[in-house]
């Protein structure tokens, strides 16, 4: 801007450096939302920066004249509007423009670059959580399936006991339907669903099958994401069984700090031992990948298989009254 010497009055200063920053002004507009979109930003830099010099040319050129005309009849002040009409004021006319135009295009690009990644970060949300609605999907139904299988084949086995297991599976359903649409639910809750499920799968297996859990009574406000352990369950169960009989242990723990700390063990048929390391279907892949965009860096989860054992053991580090019905 120019130097307020033009008077002694503060406002009229003022006013005569407004005036004065008017061809200014347009050329600031005319390159942002003009120049910049139409070329810059499409990548046509040789357009962009043939465009931007001649508009900084012309520019210069008018308001050489427009503050010669300004200081020899508006505000008269002889050497001033000589001084703007000859090449040392063209030349600092110019130095304003480039000064000008670097301070716009600076906060203009920093807003662009905050703008960007706004947009980039909502992005990856809703692509996180399509991925994390996917994962439940592909949870939900296989769990459903296996649920209906095992009341079908208890119906033809013992008719009481097919009945309570229907009891329990509406107490599963209902689970399903109300309460994994959320991101949270009570950690109480989440154990009283694995305990229906258990005594499901213990009745289906209860010649084969010898089952032992714990589980806290004790959880405090603490919340987890839904169906997070159920799938750690239902692979011991899955990959457990055996015609000569298998065993499950499933133990569980809440520190005082808020770490659950989950385990199950479950014995390997000699038919089913697979090397260590190798997937073991979608269920634990996916407890897996949900814990990754749920609990980054705040869960340990390992999987070990040893002679005709098999073992997870997982810890996540869990909250206290997160929106429960979010």
């Amino acid at each position: 801007m120019h130097d307020l010497n033009y008077h002694r009055d503060f406002l009229a200063n003022l006013q005569t450096n407004v005036f004065a920053f008017v061809p200014y002004a347009v050329l600031v507009y005319f390159n942002l939302y003009g120049l910049t979109p139409r070329f810059l930003l499409r990548r046509k830099i040789g357009a962009y920066l043939v465009l931007l010099v001649l508009s900084i040319v012309i520019t210069t050129l008018v308001s050489s004249k427009y503050l010669y005309f300004y200081f020899s009849t508006v505000n008269v002040y002889i050497p001033t509007a000589q001084f703007f009409s000859s090449f040392e004021g063209r030349i600092a006319i110019i130095t304003e423009i480039i000064l000008s135009l670097g301070l716009s295009m600076t906060l203009f690009l920093i807003d662009q670059w905050y703008r960007k990644e706004r947009v980039l970060r909502e992005t990856e949300q809703k692509r996180l959580e399509m991925e994390l609605s996917l994962l439940k999907n592909q949870i939900n139904p296989h769990f459903l399936f296996n649920s209906l299988n095992s009341i079908y084949i208890m119906l033809g086995k013992n008719l009481s006991d097919g009945k309570n297991m229907l009891l329990q599976f509406s107490e599963l359903l209902s689970y399903q339907l109300y309460e994994t649409g959320k991101k949270r639910i009570s950690l109480k809750v989440e154990f009283e669903n694995l305990e229906n499920y258990i005594h499901i799968e213990g009745i289906r297996h209860k010649d084969l099958v010898k089952v032992t859990h714990n589980f806290p009574k004790n959880c405090g406000d603490l919340v987890i994401s839904p169906m997070l352990l159920l799938p750690l369950i239902e692979n011991a169960f899955k990959h457990g069984q055996s015609s000569q009989g298998y065993a499950i242990a499933i133990d569980s723990e809440v520190t005082s700090n808020g770490v659950l700390k989950f385990y199950v063990e479950n014995t390997i048929a000699n038919s089913k031992k697979q090397k260590p390391g190798h997937a073991r279907g979608i269920g634990l892949a996916n407890v897996r990948r949900r814990l990754e965009l749920i609990y980054p860096n705040k869960h340990s989860f390992v999987t070990r298989q040893l002679d005709s054992k098999f073992t997870v053991q997982l810890e996540i580090q869990l909250h206290e009254n997160e929106m429960l019905n979010s």
